[in-house]
């Protein structure tokens, strides 16, 4: 049985995080079929956490074949954009989707939640006067919006598997966005 790309994502930063000596904390899915019948379990708010001195990191990843990932409720949870919204209302705290664009150089990007937040608004409400140099449509963030608004998680290939430059990528986002 072939692995979802998607856990192959996850699984390879959270070894490249333990590596680089970066405490991450990936919050397990319950799966259904493991559940009694009618029974009620809350949705996982997002799908990580890392942390490095002095801050907090709750990420969701997303990993895609294609050049955009859709708002589609299915794909990106209301639920998961206010969880994030309300945990980078707090000090230290950097909240964020991790967008992973495989079919693309593997291109990834870290995109903050409240950088997220307002292109998805200028986006779906068809706003012409807004900031952004790239193109916006209506259902998905591409991967030319995470470039002009998200910091880059370098990665490079190994043999199969790839080694995410964690550590890099969280002391840029410490700079840009710690200590607001």
């Amino acid at each position: 049985m072939t692995k979802n790309q998607g856990k192959e994502f996850e699984e390879q930063l959270k070894q490249s995080a333990i590596d680089q000596c970066i405490y991450i904390y990936r919050i397990k899915d319950v799966p259904p079929l493991m559940l009694k019948p009618n029974t009620k379990v809350s949705k996982n708010d997002f799908d990580s956490f890392i942390y490095k001195k002095p801050n907090l990191f709750p990420v969701e990843l997303k990993s895609t074949k294609n050049k955009s990932v859709q708002f589609n409720e299915k794909i990106i949870k209301k639920h998961q954009i206010t969880a994030l919204d309300n945990a980078s209302k707090y000090d230290g705290i950097i909240a964020g989707f991790i967008f992973n664009f495989r079919e693309h150089n593997n291109e990834t990007y870290f995109v903050h939640i409240q950088d997220f937040i307002k292109l998805k608004y200028h986006a779906e409400n068809q706003i012409k006067e807004h900031i952004y140099k790239s193109k916006l449509n209506r259902s998905s963030i591409s991967l030319d919006n995470c470039r002009e608004i998200g910091v880059q998680l370098h990665n490079r290939k190994k043999q199969v598997k790839y080694t995410y430059y964690v550590n890099k990528l969280l002391d840029e986002l410490i700079e840009r966005y710690g200590d607001k």
